[in-house]
């Protein structure tokens, strides 16, 4: 008992050195990073920080995505293992809009900004321009892979892109990870536009959804120019308790279908005063510069017992990238909803003078579908309503004669009968084998 009392002072000392050490090592190993939503130049929780890129060339990338499409995702694979946020990655998701994520997909074109938290549904996400970019008929996703293992770089360029609605205001940026270091690094070539200037429309950062962590450069403010560039550098060594083991990879489900620009005002007017909105707004869309014509049918295509409206545009012939459809239908609140939205021309394919040309049930599912038809082309393409989702499915062989829909053959089914086909004397019979659209012999 006398020894222990004896100790008791030195035991008491020693538990208290421990705890002022422990405080003293734990404050210091949090001042080694930030917070986990943090602001340029950081460094955020994990201990992502960022500066300027300036000693960084530019590299032109070269191999095309053949990503051809407004709010659209395609999926590449890396050529080596890419450590973001402390997960690991083989492959990575590039939108259209100007962001690649890791485990998301999501093509959604509205930017929200991550100062207040990573943005929900957008996965870890890389963003250097997140903006409302259109690769419809215009512009590039490429990417490259350039030097030798192990210094390689991996370079996505997205190469005079416009924004949406906007054909002639367009820019042109890159995101090079390095395999190396295992940097961030965006590049700026031109972001000079009439609007959405310097990045004053976009979102530019990085975060990491699962984990709730994002280091913000700029949102919606005129903080890049042309030649610019941002570097987010790994840690030399980064914040352990952050990671995942696991790679999350996207689902297949479809994306939400979003109405933007004039769709989304359309869809206001109709909610608001019916079908007598659709001449006044015709009437709009012919006097805007370059001008549209737009026409309409009412068709009940999803078989609920209330008519969809169909509604297609076009302009002049020099202006083939303006031909979309629209097709709006009523929900179960009552309120006209965007059921679907295409634009009609591709690159190869221009669609400049379409229309419904007749219905009927070809697709033998007791609901309608609708032929849409191109004189000048001769391509034709029927809409249907399958698997809870409207298909623009084409037709083979182009035909620029009329076209009607039959049972010309008597044989008890629908079929489309064309005339002024090419290779083909007199009419040609086109029918529905249960996956896709065949010519009968």
């Amino acid at each position: 008992m006398r020894v222990f009392r004896r100790l008791w002072p030195w035991l008491l000392l020693l538990i208290t050195a421990v705890i002022i050490l422990f405080f003293v090592l734990r404050r210091d190993t949090q001042a080694a990073y930030g917070t986990a939503v943090a602001l340029c130049p950081g460094p955020d929780l994990y201990g992502y920080t960022c500066d300027s890129g300036t000693a960084f060339a530019y590299i032109d990338a070269t191999t095309d995505t053949r990503l051809y499409s407004d709010d659209g995702v395609t999926t590449l694979d890396l050529p080596f293992p890419f450590t973001f946020y402390g997960t690991t990655y083989t492959q990575l998701q590039a939108s259209s809009n100007g962001n690649l994520q890791f485990g998301s997909g999501n093509a959604y074109f509205g930017n929200s900004c991550m100062n207040e938290g990573p943005v929900r549904n957008m996965g870890d996400m890389i963003a250097p321009f997140w903006d409302d970019l259109d690769l419809t008929s215009f512009g590039f996703l490429e990417y490259d892979v350039v030097g030798e293992a192990p210094n390689r770089i991996f370079v996505l360029e997205w190469d005079n892109i416009p924004r949406f609605g906007e054909p002639d205001d367009r820019v042109t940026f890159a995101v090079q990870l390095f395999e190396g270091s295992q940097d961030i690094l965006f590049l700026y070539e031109d972001v000079t536009m009439l609007e959405g200037n310097n990045g004053s429309s976009a979102t530019i950062g990085i975060q990491s959804e699962a984990q709730g962590l994002a280091l913000q450069f700029g949102c919606n403010q005129p903080v890049v120019a042309n030649a610019s560039r941002i570097r987010f550098t790994e840690p030399e060594e980064a914040n352990a308790d952050i990671g995942l083991e696991t790679a999350a990879f996207p689902s297949n489900t479809a994306s939400p279908i979003y109405a933007k620009g004039d769709i989304a005002g359309l869809l206001d007017q109709i909610n608001l005063r019916g079908s007598a909105a659709l001449p006044d707004m015709n009437g709009r869309w012919l006097n805007q510069s370059p001008p549209r014509t737009a026409r309409w049918q009412w068709l009940d295509l999803t078989g609920n017992g209330q008519d969809d409206l169909l509604l297609w545009r076009a302009s002049t012939a020099q202006y083939p990238h303006l031909t979309d459809l629209a097709i709006i239908t009523l929900d179960e609140a009552g309120q006209y909803t965007l059921l679907h939205y295409q634009t009609l021309s591709s690159r190869s394919q221009p669609i400049t003078r379409p229309e419904i040309a007749a219905s009927g049930d070809l697709t033998q599912d007791s609901l309608p579908d609708a032929a849409l038809y191109d004189a000048v082309s001769g391509q034709s393409f029927i809409i249907t309503f399958q698997e809870d989702a409207i298909r623009l499915l084409p037709l083979p062989q182009t035909c620029r004669g009329s076209l009607g829909i039959m049972d010309a053959n008597e044989d008890g089914l629908l079929e489309v009968v064309r005339d002024g086909c090419e290779g083909v004397n007199g009419r040609l019979l086109t029918q529905w084998n249960g996956t896709s659209f065949t010519n009968l012999p």
